[in-house]
């Protein structure tokens, strides 16, 4: 591959686009360009590199090896372009900018709410921008530059600093009038005993529900599942099953009376660990650090105060603390 030396910003972004839609019409009309233009300058990428980025399959374009290898070295570029612009404007304008934050489902519809409440009372010109997916996905947001900050149940990745927040404590629930409501405790073949619901399959959520029957040696005798976490929750509320649910997604229906937590006879609390995240060395917006010192306040965690130069990072000095409401 020859030097990169005067590759422009908007071949950069034609590239990324291209191989972000896998095709070469998707990507002119993400860019509001004629699709020659796109064309042309995907062919003046190759031809100054001497190698090329994409193999034609009729419409459908892939990604060759090398430009698997360009991929992240591009958006990475675009992302401290659109950095550096931000930085220049925000200083100009006397505040504002972006955030652009990635967050596990959970964490985004119970958690992020309230801190975001507190941000934008201090940082009203900021504008707040928010993708949500599984765990894996935030990560994958995170090393990809889509997002400066993520929450995720901590993953570990050696690209990825984080620092844990909370524990996320997963209770198993019924309806207050469920007769194993009114025991307040149950062995597991007792709960395999009644219907189970069960939601969003693929999730860890899922699968440390089914652990805990499979890590038993029973199965329960009739289950439900369903897609959201909410929808498991409402079918729980109106007396058709018991559900492990997240506590934090929970905690007005316990305090209401509506929920009763079911203890499992000699099992161990289900939690996860629940972490912010950032990508290791990239430098992030004056926006995006006084969002993690709010986050820092809330949660009794201390980030550095150059979290945002490069090779430094999230600090870990205290430990994490239980999650109490952000609002």
């Amino acid at each position: 591959m020859q030097g990169i030396h005067g590759i422009d910003l908007a071949r950069l972004e034609a590239f990324v686009e291209v191989a972000t839609a896998r095709s070469f019409s998707r990507a002119a009309e993400r860019l509001n360009l004629t699709q020659p233009t796109v064309s042309a300058r995907i062919a003046q990428m190759e031809a100054q590199l001497g190698v090329g980025l994409f193999e034609r399959l009729g419409r459908r374009v892939r990604l060759t090896d090398a430009g698997r290898a360009l991929l992240p070295h591009a958006q990475r570029t675009l992302q401290a372009a659109r950095d550096a612009a931000e930085a220049v404007h925000a200083l100009r304008a006397g505040g504002g900018g972006s955030l652009v934050i990635g967050t596990a489902p959970t964490v985004g519809t119970y958690v992020l709410p309230g801190l975001l409440q507190r941000y934008a009372a201090a940082q009203p010109n900021v504008e707040i921008s928010i993708r949500t997916g599984r765990s894996q996905e935030v990560s994958q947001m995170v090393l990809d530059d889509e997002v400066q900050i993520g929450f995720e149940r901590e993953l570990g990745h050696a690209e990825i600093e984080s620092v844990p927040l909370y524990e996320d404590d997963i209770v198993l629930l019924a309806s207050r009038t469920h007769p194993l409501a009114v025991q307040g405790i149950a062995t597991p073949a007792e709960i395999a005993n009644e219907a189970v619901i069960f939601f969003d399959t693929g999730s860890s959520y899922h699968s440390i529900s089914q652990a805990v029957f499979h890590n038993s040696g029973v199965a329960p005798r009739h289950s439900i599942d369903v897609d959201s976490l909410e929808m498991a929750k409402r079918l729980v509320l109106r007396g058709l099953g018991l559900a492990f649910l997240p506590k934090v997604a929970v905690e007005e229906d316990l305090k209401r009376g509506e929920l009763a937590p079911i203890d499992i006879e000699s099992a161990m609390p289900i939690r996860r660990s629940i972490a912010v995240i950032r990508r290791r060395r990239r430098s992030l917006s004056d926006a995006a650090l006084s969002f993690l010192s709010l986050v820092g306040h809330v949660f009794n965690v201390e980030v550095m105060p150059d979290v945002g130069q490069p090779g430094r990072g999230l600090s870990r000095r205290l430990p994490a603390a239980p999650y109490s409401s952000a609002g």
